[in-house]
């Protein structure tokens, strides 16, 4: 019996950084710069809720003054 469901997991959207005008489109959706996109994706992956979850986090320590790691210490 063949099932018709659909593997949902294929049609999520991934952010390709090696596209120039999808990370353009995802850096406007989010609301940075490309390349704070594309940092995001290198530490926590390709997934759009990760990445937004990190750039929130981000934008939130840096407005707090907390330090960030991947800048190394002060």
């Amino acid at each position: 019996m063949i099932n018709n469901e659909i593997d949902l997991r294929a049609y999520r959207p991934r952010i390709d950084v090696h596209d120039y005008f999808d990370l353009r489109s995802w850096a406007k959706r989010f609301g940075v710069t490309p390349g704070e996109v594309r940092r995001a994706v290198a530490r926590v992956g390709d997934s759009p809720r990760d990445v937004e979850t990190y750039l929130e986090f981000a934008r939130s320590s840096a407005a707090s003054g907390l330090p960030d790691d991947a800048r190394g210490p002060p």
